[in-house]
């Protein structure tokens, strides 16, 4: 027999149709109690999670009983998903975001020493003329982008601090910097190609 076709198969697919909603409504709770996502993110992730709750599920179906709640089997399932991504959430957040992490692999004519270099020297900017320094450095990128790398690299911030100033998540801090940091090497690299024509 096709475990499509098996009881337990037929069983599961069957709940899932019938009370979608509210295995959502309680996968979501989860995810806000765990602290995996909070407000319209929560709902995001929730919708996330069912998805690969009912992929394992049926998977799995061979395994479950057809006699057991399906609720309790695919509530056990979405815990395992959530104590994964939970695991996976704080290794990246122990991570901090250095720039050659974050940069590497990205082709270009510029290292990170001399794409960053008037930072160096720029410390706090509480030497005379150092906020001139590095507003012209950052003249060519975007207010966001400057404020995330003034955060990176001017006060030194932890990718934890980014997140909390930008009341974002760490993962989410780091691909803004991320992105930042390539947009200023794009924009350093056009300049010192219009300078020597």
């Amino acid at each position: 027999m096709r475990i499509e076709n098996s009881p337990g198969h037929r069983r599961l697919r069957q709940f899932v149709e019938d009370e979608a909603d509210r295995l959502l409504d309680t996968i979501r709770m989860y995810v806000i109690q765990t602290g995996l996502a909070t407000g319209a993110t929560a709902t995001i992730v929730a919708s996330e999670l069912l998805n690969e709750v009912v992929v394992e599920a049926l998977k799995g179906a061979d395994r479950f009983d057809p006699t057991r709640q399906p609720m309790a089997w695919l509530l056990g399932i979405a815990l395992n998903l959530i104590k994964r991504r939970k695991v996976s959430q704080a290794r990246r957040n122990h991570r901090e975001p250095l720039l050659r992490d974050l940069t590497a692999g990205f082709e270009s004519g510029f290292s990170d020493d001399e794409l960053f270099e008037p930072f160096l020297n720029i410390g706090l900017a509480s030497e005379p003329g150092a906020g001139d320094i590095l507003d012209e450095l950052l003249s060519s990128v975007s207010d966001s982008d400057q404020h995330i790398l003034r955060l990176a690299v001017q006060y030194d911030f932890s990718g934890e601090k980014i997140a909390t100033a930008l009341k974002i998540t760490p993962g989410a801090a780091r691909v803004r910097l991320h992105r930042a940091i390539q947009r200023l090497r794009v924009a350093q690299e056009s300049r010192t190609v219009e300078n020597h024509d």
